[in-house]
């Protein structure tokens, strides 16, 4: 959902219902970074970290914590934590976008195109997957019609 608005409005009802509930806890923290805010991506990493201790860690609740590290600009400690997600499972898409992300964000050109590769090749279907490859296809389009009009 990309509308914080509506998603507080649903996430109010979740609480009234059961805040302690692990799905409220989740969409708590989904909602705490969509506020972006440093306080809020404080929050998300908090419940992410909780549900690890109480859960162990999975790659979600590892990738939760690393989109909160990195938007706390922790770049390389998000990195670590990625890596732990990509031990549990190493075709994860979510982890492999992310580590491409991170390793972009980081200078690391060869290794984000590897795990862009490594994404792609495991999960060809999955719709960053479909964006990333229709928005090549049109800026390969764009880039051959500016070539020919030279």
């Amino acid at each position: 959902m990309n509308r914080v608005d509506i998603a507080t409005k649903e996430f109010k009802k979740m609480q009234e219902r059961d805040e302690d509930a692990t799905v409220s806890q989740l969409a708590y923290a989904a909602l705490s970074i969509a506020m972006a805010d440093a306080k809020s991506v404080q929050t998300a990493f908090y419940i992410y970290q909780e549900l690890t201790d109480k859960f162990g860690p999975t790659p979600i609740l590892l990738n939760g914590q690393a989109v909160c590290l990195l938007m706390q600009n922790k770049p390389e400690q998000a990195e670590d934590i990625l890596q732990k997600a990509l031990d549990k499972d190493s075709t994860h898409a979510e982890t492999l976008i992310n580590l491409s992300v991170v390793s972009q964000f980081l200078g690391a050109k060869e290794s984000a195109k590897r795990y862009m590769r490594q994404v792609q090749d495991a999960h060809p279907e999955h719709p960053f997957v479909v964006r990333a490859a229709e928005k090549e296809k049109v800026f390969d389009e764009l880039s051959a019609a500016l070539s020919s009009n030279r």
